[in-house]
């Protein structure tokens, strides 16, 4: 049986926010489990759900890193493998095999202070069958952040930032590179946490100041859009970014977070501009709950995430963790409970909705 504490949503931040107290009047969240993970470090990356197995996979820290695997069903850690995962990103899984992204810098002290001298990236393959690693590959550009699988097509994605594009692999305990797919702009901060529809044969993906949607199977950009028109460049803050998205299918909708403290939602189709809402702060990660019909958006900043009711498109709540970092998560659709990395608690914050 989880312990179940109850977190009510803070209206008080609604009206901060211009959003109406009655969005939030029949919603709280209860905190039902703090899972502590083995790290000192207060960062962390990307959080993701994997159905087939129901499990929940992390990646920890930056110095003090590695993958974490968490039992959806009973939030229980099962298992934390260091071996070879060093400031992870993203991850992405097949029915054998979990590829998590691993960013490498190699130092040289110079006059008591250490330099990095080269920065690589690589993707560790591991086994879901015993949780070791079978696999290490250097990744042909640099920078890998988020990363898709499609079994269908045996094709793994991984976006680089430094190199802003895309490396293009076979699936298995050996990926194999078969080529790259340039992205737009071809400078600037790189790809972000994009979404892969392989019903669809899109990846959706955000670059920059740019949202755009290509077809993996040719590399081509069939549309593509920039936000900033609607959020200008500051001298204090640079070009506004795009960053982690959901497609909602229902809505045929893409919501597409950003480092400006608003989420955009556009059509998916072409990528056209519907709304954009606050946020509290900049957003990371962004998750979703088909059947409850709600969008998570966790904010580094904010100490905690704002909830979207994608049916009318508002605001409904925002839950604080009291912790920094707070700028990943993810949905497991069974039950609706949501995992959020408290990167400054250093731990995952099992959350559920009441409706």
């Amino acid at each position: 049986m989880k312990r179940v504490l109850t977190l009510f949503v803070l209206a008080a931040s609604l009206a901060l926010l211009g959003c109406p107290r009655a969005e939030a009047a029949g919603l709280h969240f209860k905190l039902l489990k703090i899972i502590h993970l083995p790290t000192t470090d207060g960062g962390g990356d990307a959080v993701g759900y994997d159905a087939g197995s129901r499990d929940i996979y992390v990646s920890m820290g930056k110095t003090d890193s590695g993958g974490v695997v968490i039992d959806a069903d009973n939030d229980s850690l099962v298992k934390v493998i260091r071996n070879g995962i060093v400031r992870p990103s993203g991850m992405a899984w097949d029915r054998r095999y979990v590829y998590w992204t691993s960013d490498l810098h190699l130092k040289a002290n110079e006059h008591g202070r250490d330099r990095t001298m080269r920065r690589f990236a690589e993707v560790v393959v591991v086994a879901k069958r015993g949780w070791h690693v079978v696999d290490t590959f250097t990744t042909v550009g640099t920078g890998a952040d988020g990363i898709w699988a499609d079994p269908g097509r045996d094709r793994l994605y991984v976006a680089l930032d430094d190199s802003n594009w895309i490396d293009v692999y076979t699936l298995g305990a050996m990926p194999r590179f078969i080529r790259k797919i340039a992205l737009f702009p071809h400078t600037g901060s790189g790809p972000d946490l994009g979404v892969l529809v392989r019903s669809r044969h899109l990846l959706y993906m955000p670059d920059d100041s740019w949202e755009e949607k290509l077809d993996p199977r040719t590399g081509r950009i069939e549309a593509k859009t920039s936000i900033i028109p609607y959020l200008r460049p500051t001298a204090r803050h640079g070009d506004p970014n795009t960053r982690g998205q959901i497609f909602d299918a229902r809505d045929d909708t893409l919501w597409v977070g950003t480092n400006r403290a608003r989420i955009f939602v556009f059509d998916a189709r072409n990528l056209k501009e519907i709304a954009h809402l606050p946020a509290h702060a900049g957003i990371d990660q962004v998750a979703y709950d088909p059947a409850y019909r709600l969008v998570y958006a966790f904010e580094s900043d904010a100490k905690g995430f704002d909830v979207y009711n994608a049916a009318t498109m508002q605001h409904a709540a925002f839950v604080s963790t009291g912790y920094a970092k707070t700028h990943t998560g993810a949905v497991d659709p069974v039950n609706h409970d949501l995992f959020v990395y408290a990167g400054a608690a250093h731990a995952v914050y099992v959350y559920r909705p009441v409706l």
